[in-house]
C-alpha cells in the first residue's frame, strides 16, 4: 500500500488525544485576522466576547496545527486529513456520540514538482510563465510535451468578455492539427467535455484560459472528473490572451506536469445521537478535507469547526433535542464530493427516504464575508422551513444582516443530497468571487474584493478567519438544530424508523 496512504485504518485514540491536547496549547489565543485587517473593510456591527467565540475557534487552532505538522495541508489521502478525522472523532466520542468511520476509495492526484509552462518564439526568445500565473488541474495527465500552440474557438472580441463555449463541440476542432497544444477558454461546459474533445482531436496537451467574465479572470485550479491522458493547466484570462497572440505568431510551448495518480483510501466521520425512535433523520455536514495547496482553515475547517461545536453544545442540551441527528464530516469533497456521494450511495433506498433534511456548512468564517442562508426548500411546513426560520431569527435578533439564496452552493456536498431529492439548507460566507457594492453596504468589508482572498491558497490559515462571523454561524446552527430536532419528534411528523449505521470500526 502507498506509503502516503492513511497512516493507519485505525489510529490509536491515545495518540490522537495527546496530539489534540498539544495542538490546542500550541497557538496563542487572540492572534486572529478579521475582515477589517485582512481586506480593509469595516468591523462587523455585532462583536462577540472572547469567551463566546472560543468555542468553534478552538477547533480551528487544532486543525491549523495538524496541517502545520502534516506538510501544510489536510487534503484527503494525506496524514493531515487522517489526523483531522481523528481529532473530530475523539471530540465526538468524548461527548457521548456513536462515532463511525466510513471508508471509501477515491482517485488520488498529487504533483511531485511544480509544473512548467515555457513559451518559445520563432525568433529564439523564450518566456517562462511565473509559477503563480497557472495551475495544474486535478487529474491532469503527467508528461512533458513540447509542441506548437493552437487556439480553439476562443471567441475573443473587443469589449467586455462574454460567456465562452470554446471546445464544447467536436466541430470546434475541425481545423485542429494533431500533436498541437490546444489553447481553449473556460466556460459553458465542463472541463472534462473540453479536454475529451481536445484529446479526441489529437491534442498533445491543453491550456485552459479563464473566461474573463465577472469573477473568472485569475489563474485557477479545477478538477477533471476522470484522469486525463494529457497534461491540462489553467491560466489567467490575460495570460490566455497573450498566449493567443503568441500562437498566431507560430509560438511553441513546453508543458511539463509531473504527478502521481492512483487510488487511495480515506474516510467520512459520522456521529449519531443515541436514539431509538420514529423521528425523522436530520444530517448536518461539512467537508473536512482541504485542497493540497494549503491548510484549508476557512475552506472548510470553518464549517467543520462549527458543526463539531454545534454537536458538542447539542450534547449538553435538553434530551428532547438530541434525537434523530447525524453529524457528518465528509472526506474528498475537494476531489468531487466523493465522501457525501459515497455515503448516500451506500444507503439503501429505504434508508435514504428517512433523511428529512440535510444542513451544510461550507466556508463560514470568510474574512470579507457575507452572511448567506441558502437552501433548496425555502417554503412549506417541513423541517427545512423550521431551520430557515430559526437561521433568520437568530441573525435578525442580533441585528445582523443576512442574504437568502434559493439554491445551495453547487460545488459543495449539498449537491449530493439535492440530487437525491432531499431538502437542504445551509450557511455560507463566500469564496473567491468579489463582494458587490450592495453586499458591502449590508455586511461591511470591501466591495470588489473576494469574500475570501485566500480561497484554495496556501494563505488559508487561521489568520484568514473572521472569528465573530464564525461564532454567529455556529450559534445559528445550534438554535436551528434544537428547533428542528424537537419538531422532528413531534406527533405530527410521519412515523419513520431510525436508520442504523454499521458497527463502529474505531
Amino acid at each position: 500500500m502507498d506509503a502516503m496512504l492513511l497512516l493507519s485504518k485505525t489510529f490509536r485514540a491515545s495518540w490522537s488525544i495527546g496530539l489534540a491536547t498539544a495542538l490546542l496549547a500550541a497557538v496563542p489565543s487572540g492572534h486572529i485576522a478579521t475582515a477589517e485587517n485582512m481586506v480593509g473593510g469595516t468591523s462587523p456591527a455585532h462583536s462577540l466576547d472572547a469567551a463566546a467565540s472560543e468555542g468553534a475557534f478552538r477547533h480551528l487552532r487544532a486543525l491549523q496545527d495538524i496541517a502545520s505538522v502534516s506538510g501544510g495541508n489536510r487534503a484527503a489521502g494525506t496524514p493531515g486529513y487522517d489526523r483531522s478525522a481523528e481529532y473530530v472523532a475523539d471530540r465526538l466520542k468524548e461527548a457521548g456520540y456513536l462515532v463511525h468511520f466510513e471508508e471509501f476509495e477515491f482517485p488520488f492526484f498529487e504533483e511531485r514538482v511544480p509544473p512548467v509552462l515555457l513559451v518559445s518564439f520563432p525568433d529564439g526568445r523564450q518566456e517562462p510563465t511565473p509559477a503563480d500565473a497557472f495551475r495544474t488541474l486535478t487529474n491532469s495527465g503527467s508528461s512533458n510535451v513540447t509542441a506548437r500552440l493552437r487556439a480553439v474557438n476562443l471567441g475573443l472580441a473587443e469589449g467586455p468578455p462574454l460567456a465562452s463555449a470554446s471546445s464544447c463541440k467536436t466541430t470546434d476542432f475541425d481545423e485542429f492539427e494533431r500533436g498541437f497544444v490546444a489553447l481553449i477558454r473556460r466556460g459553458t461546459c465542463t472541463f472534462k467535455t473540453k479536454v475529451d474533445n481536445a484529446w479526441a482531436a489529437g491534442a498533445a496537451a491543453v491550456v485552459i484560459m479563464n473566461e474573463g467574465t465577472d469573477g473568472r479572470t485569475d489563474a485557477f485550479s479545477g478538477q477533471l472528473r476522470d484522469l486525463a491522458p494529457i497534461p491540462v493547466v489553467g491560466v489567467s484570462y490575460e495570460l490566455g490572451r497573450s498566449l493567443d497572440i503568441a500562437a498566431r505568431g507560430g509560438a511553441t510551448v513546453r508543458l511539463d506536469v509531473n504527478a502521481v495518480t492512483g487510488k487511495r483510501l480515506t474516510r467520512n466521520v459520522l456521529a449519531d445521537t443515541a436514539f431509538n425512535s420514529d423521528s425523522s433523520l436530520i444530517i448536518v455536514g461539512a467537508h473536512l478535507d482541504s485542497v493540497p495547496e494549503g491548510p484549508g482553515i476557512n475552506d472548510n475547517g470553518s464549517g467543520s469547526a462549527a458543526v463539531l461545536e454545534a454537536a458538542l453544545r447539542l450534547a449538553q442540551g435538553p434530551t428532547e433535542a438530541r434525537g434523530g441527528v447525524r453529524f457528518a464530516f465528509w472526506g474528498a469533497e475537494e476531489r468531487g464530493l466523493i465522501g457525501s456521494r459515497h455515503h448516500l450511495g451506500s444507503l439503501p433506498e429505504e434508508a435514504r427516504r428517512h433523511i428529512a433534511l440535510y444542513i451544510n456548512l461550507d466556508m463560514v468564517g470568510s474574512p470579507n464575508f457575507a452572511r448567506f442562508v441558502q437552501g433548496s426548500t425555502a417554503n412549506g411546513d417541513g423541517l427545512a422551513a423550521v431551520v430557515r426560520r430559526e437561521f433568520l431569527a437568530e441573525f435578525r435578533e442580533h441585528n445582523l444582516s443576512v442574504e437568502e439564496r434559493a439554491e445551495g452552493r453547487f460545488g459543495s456536498d449539498v449537491a449530493s443530497f439535492s440530487q437525491k431529492g432531499i431538502p437542504t439548507m445551509g450557511l455560507y460566507t463566500g469564496a473567491g468571487r468579489p463582494k458587490s457594492e450592495i453586499q458591502a453596504s449590508l455586511f461591511g468589508g470591501s466591495a470588489g474584493r473576494p469574500y475570501d482572498p485566500c480561497y484554495h491558497r496556501a494563505c488559508d490559515t487561521i489568520e484568514n478567519i473572521n472569528r465573530d462571523v464564525l461564532e454567529q454561524n455556529t450559534r445559528a446552527l445550534v438554535r436551528a438544530l434544537n428547533a428542528a430536532a424537537i419538531a422532528a419528534r413531534a406527533p405530527s411528523t410521519p412515523s419513520q424508523k431510525a436508520v442504523d449505521l454499521p458497527e463502529p470500526n474505531l
